[in-house]
Parts: structure tokens; C-alpha cells; sequence
């Protein structure tokens, strides 16, 4: 009787413990779960967040452009009428409400998108780029450059190795997408001057062509596919679409008037309030 007693708290006790490991189960399991949501959840965000203002389906200007440039100082200018000091971005400034001042309030207000400028956060630019112009909302880039760093031959190439990627997407939509290049601190006096940077960008543009035309051809004849993506920044953001920009095989040194992408070069600055030229270039694009 002893024993069988001791059996049936044996067999109570087994009972009750797998009770226990039962629920401990369906806790990690309720865990685990929610883990899980909140990891979906903050990737959608990161994924999805930046082409939100893409998404409403307004005509939209995307700012884009090499940190410290002043994109983020343009972006305050133009959507609040006055700058203010700023850090470097790592996350897009988005306004869904942008009215340019010299529309009438009638006006259907546009989308205006800030983009961070180191190169490891560029794919939210491209992705916006292309989401817009596949949505036909596209009215034009605003790519600023710091003028005053442009006569420093590695300042030239970061900016020139940047637009050179954004004119590969801008480029396959019949007619281009617009840039305006924004030559902004232009009243420091090492500023580079609107047509001596449109000179420098195409001579840089087209040693990047050339650069990369024989990366391609390195790989495509057995080389060494990590030495050949190191020639330039890191482009994986820019999905699809040829290397080359401009007609293939064409001859002579690349020009940006052979684009279907019309690019212009105006001289500004956010800091001085210079900015009317950059607001004439977008309003033009926001009436055609």
C-alpha cells in the first residue's frame, strides 16, 4: 500500500511537472511570437518608410546629394522659409505638404523628399527615384554639392561617383528625369563657379565611365569580381540598367547635353538665402 502510494505521488508529481514544462512552452511560444511582429514591424519601416511620400502618389522632387552638402539646411529652407542648423541626416526628411511660394494655393502641393548622404544609406534615394518615376510622380532631382570642396580632386569624385548613379536610373524613363545640380556655398571664395563645375563633372563622369567600362570587361573575361567592384563606390542600390552612361559605343569625352536626362548646374546658397534659382529651375518642372 506503501508503494503504491508513493507510486501515485510519483505519477501526481510526473503529472504536475509536465503541466509545468507545458506552459513554460506556450510562454516562449507567446514570446517568440511577438518577437517576431516586432521584427516585421521595424523592417517594414525601414523598408517601406522612406518611399512613403512616393506612395501618396504626389508629384514629388527628391534632394539628394554627398553628406555635408546641405541638403538637409535646403530641405528646411524651402518647406518651413527659413534655415536652420543641421546635423547629418541618417534617415529621409519627408514633406507631403510642399508648396512652392510662387503657385497659386490652388496648387496640388507636391512631395519633397530629403535623402542622407553617405553612401552606405543611399538605397532609399534610389528606391524613391525609381518608385517615383515608375509612378510617373517624378519632377526632378535636386542633387547639391558643396561648390566650395569641388576644386579637391576626392570631393569632385564622391560627388561625380554619386550622380553618376543617379543619372543611370534617371536615364531610363524616355526624356530623363530633370537634375538640377545646386552648386550651394558659392559665395565662399574657393567656390567653384556653375560652368567650370559642370566642366570638372563631366571630365569626372566620364573617367568613371571608363573606370567601370573595364570593370566589366575585367569580370566578363575571368578577373577578380571584388577587385573590379572596388574600383568605385558601392552602387547596389541601383537595380538593373547598363554601367555605361550614355549611347553605347559612342566616341569622344562624355558631355551631359548627349543624355536624355537634362542636367543643369546653378550657383546658390542656403546659408546666404540665394536660393531663388533652385526654386525657378523646380517651379518651371512643376507647371510642364
Amino acid at each position: 500500500m506503501s508503494k503504491l502510494s508513493e507510486m501515485d505521488k510519483s505519477g501526481v508529481l510526473t503529472t504536475h511537472e509536465g503541466t509545468s514544462t507545458s506552459g513554460y512552452g506556450v510562454a516562449v511560444y507567446i514570446l517568440g511570437l511577438a518577437l517576431l511582429m516586432v521584427t516585421f514591424y521595424f523592417a517594414y519601416e525601414l523598408l517601406f518608410r522612406k518611399t512613403k511620400g512616393v506612395a501618396s502618389g504626389g508629384p514629388t522632387f527628391i534632394i539628394a546629394g554627398p553628406s555635408g552638402s546641405g541638403k538637409t539646411s535646403l530641405f528646411t529652407s524651402l518647406r518651413y522659409g527659413n534655415k536652420s542648423t543641421t546635423l547629418p541626416s541618417v534617415e529621409q526628411n519627408v514633406s507631403t505638404k510642399f508648396r512652392l511660394p510662387n503657385l497659386p494655393d490652388t496648387a496640388k502641393p507636391f512631395v519633397l523628399i530629403d535623402t542622407p548622404g553617405h553612401h552606405k544609406l543611399r538605397h532609399g534615394m534610389f528606391s524613391a527615384l525609381q518608385v517615383a518615376q515608375a509612378a510617373r510622380t517624378m519632377q526632378g532631382v535636386l542633387y547639391v554639392v558643396d561648390a566650395s570642396a569641388m576644386s579637391r580632386p576626392e570631393r569632385l569624385r564622391e560627388a561625380a561617383e554619386y550622380l553618376y548613379d543617379i543619372l543611370r536610373i534617371t536615364e531610363r524613363v524616355r526624356g530623363g528625369t530633370d537634375v538640377l545640380v545646386a552648386a550651394n556655398k558659392s559665395e565662399l571664395f574657393t567656390a567653384v563657379p556653375a560652368k567650370r563645375l559642370r566642366t570638372l563633372l563631366e571630365v569626372e563622369l566620364d573617367k568613371i565611365r571608363e573606370s567601370r567600362a573595364k570593370s566589366v570587361d575585367k569580370v566578363g573575361a575571368g578577373g577578380d569580381k571584388k577587385d573590379a567592384d572596388d574600383s568605385d563606390e558601392d552602387d547596389s542600390g541601383v537595380i538593373g540598367g547598363s554601367l555605361w552612361l550614355g549611347r553605347v559605343g559612342e566616341k569622344g569625352p562624355f558631355k551631359l547635353e548627349d543624355l536624355e536626362t537634362e542636367v543643369t548646374v546653378i550657383d546658390g546658397s542656403v546659408d546666404n538665402n540665394k536660393i531663388d534659382g533652385w526654386v525657378g529651375w523646380m517651379e518651371e518642372r512643376a507647371v510642364n
